[in-house]
This record gives C-alpha cells, sequence and structure tokens, in this order.
C-alpha cells in the first residue's frame, strides 16, 4: 500500500522503542504517541504511516545517524511519500543530521524526500547536566541504575518491585560522587527483576551492556561539543524546522511531598533540575527571533531562561519555528504522564500536564509535518492563562 505520508518518530537518549513481551505490560519510549498520531491522521483524511525507530542507546551521535538511515531504510523505499521526522530530546539531534547537508554524502536516496523536522525537548545548545555526567566515573554507572530506576518505574509487571529499586537508585544519586560502589550492587538489583520474563531479562542486560559500553552521546552533548555540532550541521534547503519546547516548574521540596509514595521521584527530579543548571555560563544560546522569545514568554513567563525540563534548559530547546510551548517535563510531552491507568511517569515535576495538553501539542505537530483540517490548540491558550493566575 502506497501512503502520501510517513512520520517516523526518533527517540532520544537510551532509543529504544519498546521494550516487554505483553502489549499490557510493554513499556514504550512513544507512549501512546503512535495511537494518537493515527486516531489524528484517520479523522482528518490523512494518509499518512507513523514509524517509531530505534538508535544505539547512549552511543555518539554520527553513529546514531546512521542507525536512523538503516531503521527509515526499511520501509522508507516502498513507495514515493513524503517523509517527516520527529525527534525527541537527542532524537531531535539525530533527525537534523540525517538531513543535513554534512551527511548529504552517506545518505540515501530518500532523504532527499524529508519535507518536516520537528524537534522536542532537544537539547540543540547542549545541557550541563551532560557535563555533570561526564565528570569522572560517575556518568557510566549512574547511568546504568538511571535506566534500570526507568525500567521499573515504567513497566507494569514490575511495580511491586519499585520501592526497593528506588531506595537503591536515589542512594546513588545522592552519593554517587562520593560512594565507592561494591562491585556486585548492580547485579543485586537486576535480580529484584526475577519475576519478568526470560526474553525481558535477557533484553534489560543486553541494553545495559550497551549503556555500559559506549556512552560517547555523554560528550556530545556537552555545551561546548555542540557549538561544534551546530556549526557544521546547518539546515538543509526545502526542510521545514519547528520545534517544542518544554518547561517544568521549579521543584520545591517541602515536608509534604517528603511525607508522599513518590518522596524519592521528588527528589530525583529536584537533582536532575538542579544538574541541568539552566542558567549555567557554560550554555551559549545565540540571540533568539522577537517570536521566539515571544512564544516562550507567553507559557513559561518572563523569566523563562531559568526554566529547565529537568533534563534540558528551555532556552537551550529552540530551533526553527516554536511550534509549542508545554509546561511539563522531559517525559511528559512522549505520554508519560501522571495520569494513569493509560499513562504511567516516573519524572514527578509537578507540572500537571494531562493528555488535553498532551494531544494539543501533538495537534500542532501534525498541523507543521503533514497539515490537514484545522483543529482546536488549547494547550498554548491554557498554559498561558496557568502563568499569569500564579
Amino acid at each position: 500500500m502506497t501512503h502520501r505520508h510517513r512520520v517516523y518518530l526518533v527517540p532520544g537518549f537510551f532509543g529504544f522503542t519498546q521494550m516487554g513481551d505483553k502489549e499490557t505490560e510493554r513499556i514504550a519510549y512513544f507512549q501512546n504517541v503512535p495511537r494518537l498520531l493515527e486516531q489524528r491522521f484517520q479523522e482528518r483524511g490523512i494518509d499518512a504511516r507513523v514509524h517509531a525507530i530505534a538508535s544505539a542507546p547512549t552511543a555518539g551521535l554520527e553513529a546514531r545517524a546512521r542507525d536512523v538511515f538503516r531503521e527509515m531504510a526499511r520501509t522508507a523505499n516502498e513507495d514515493d511519500a513524503q517523509l517527516h521526522l520527529v525527534g525527541h530530546s537527542t532524537g531531535g539531534l539525530d533527525a537534523r543530521s540525517v538531513v543535513s547537508p554534512r551527511m548529504a554524502r552517506e545518505a540515501p536516496d530518500f532523504v532527499k524526500r524529508v519535507r518536516s523536522v520537528v524537534t522536542i525537548a532537544t537539547p540543540h545548545h547542549g545541557t550541563p547536566l551532560a557535563s555533570y555526567f561526564d565528570q569522572g566515573g560517575v556518568g557510566k554507572t549512574l547511568l546504568r541504575y538511571l535506566w534500570l530506576f526507568t525500567f521499573l518505574t515504567l513497566h507494569r509487571k514490575a511495580m511491586p518491585l519499585r520501592t526497593a529499586a528506588l531506595q537503591a537508585c536515589y542512594w546513588l544519586v545522592l552519593r554517587s560522587e562520593e560512594a565507592k560502589l561494591p562491585p556486585n550492587l548492580f547485579n543485586q538489583i537486576v535480580r529484584l527483576t526475577a519475576d519478568l520474563s526470560e526474553a525481558e531479562r535477557e533484553d534489560l542486560i543486553r541494553f545495559f551492556g550497551q549503556v555500559g559500553e559506549n556512552q560517547a552521546l555523554i560528550q556530545d552533548l556537552m555545551p561546548v561539543r555542540m557549538r561544534g555540532f551546530n556549526a557544521d550541521t546547518a539546515d538543509r534547503e526545502g526542510v521545514r524546522y519547528g520545534c517544542v519546547v518544554t518547561g517544568a516548574p521549579p521543584p520545591r521540596l517541602s515536608l509534604h511531598l517528603l511525607l508522599t509514595p513518590d518522596a524519592l521521584l521528588n527528589g530525583l527530579f529536584a537533582f536532575l533540575y538542579a544538574k541541568s543548571a539552566p542558567l549555567s555560563r557554560e550554555l551559549q544560546v545565540p540571540e533568539r527571533t522577537p517570536a521566539q522569545t515571544q512564544a516562550l514568554q507567553d507559557v513559561l513567563g518572563r523569566r523563562f531562561e531559568s526554566r529547565s525540563d529537568g533534563i534540558v534548559p528551555s532556552r537551550a530547546q529552540v530551533w526553527g519555528e516554536v511550534l509549542h510551548v508545554a509546561k511539563g517535563d522531559h517525559l511528559d510531552v512522549m505520554g508519560h504522564f501522571d495520569q494513569p491507568p493509560d499513562y504511567i511517569s516516573w519524572l514527578k515535576s509537578g507540572s500537571h500536564f494531562q493528555e488535553p495538553q498532551f494531544q494539543a501539542m501533538w495537534d500542532r505537530v501534525i498541523d507543521f509535518t503533514v497539515g490537514g483540517a484545522a483543529t482546536v490548540h488549547p494547550g498554548n491558550e491554557e498554559a498561558r492563562r496557568m502563568s499569569i493566575d500564579g
């Protein structure tokens, strides 16, 4: 079957698409996103197909771009459809790389059919959090635990194991710089996944191995390295570039929060938010257009430069037209927000981002990429009102 459009969803750090044997227990990077897009395409009468593609978990940007080439090649040549890349976080950098003149000699012919690139919560100018992870030997160990932390939080079947895993991982976050980690601690925590299937355990261990072996991506995302990437990765003529910017309320830890079941998750978010250092001098962002600045101010307020989504400073996410500004954390916009049972979140940011904002944001992405019938976009208006009210 031929299609007029193909939309490729490119994941960020960790680079997986989904893990788990059963659909009801499976965790997906783009949680509920393909389902929403396909529903919207059908409602608008748009002939489009959605593809979620994988890339190397923490390999460098060059290797990840080649992974995207390889994954797109599985379907892109089936017809002459217009192609659109939507990348979250580091996936946005991968999308820019794929269509850039710098990669033109390596790019397959189908890349010439790419019409739009949308980046979501992407560290176009780097994030100081990467610099923190690159210090000493902290990053390699901490990232392995951070992924286990994510997996056990999001995986429904592993939920009874959550408390033990969170305690171990949160201890590592607090003590990572000075703690001498027992060599068997990682294996002990992996044993907490004993009720997972053999295939799930093998996937998890294989994934951890990849994260431990190649972490070039950490250095690539440091602000100083991103300046070189941007200089070498120009936009391609004929491709439209748009971005979705995310920013969460600054975390405020209180006695009330410390007494909730999610106290450890709140603490982890506060830790990551602080290390993302939105006002760091290390972060050098070029002058924005008046329209870009206005879009950020309308939703995040006049002090938007001090905002972060817990991973990437908001001001570092601007590239091309600002399509939407979401008052949410780094994973809210991928469908990982606090609205169970369909959605599960582990970044407890207090953003109050839920399904109406989720749908509004992705409607705006559809408008920019494949177009179609006009839709109402309450997301920015509601966020602007909330910003003014409080």
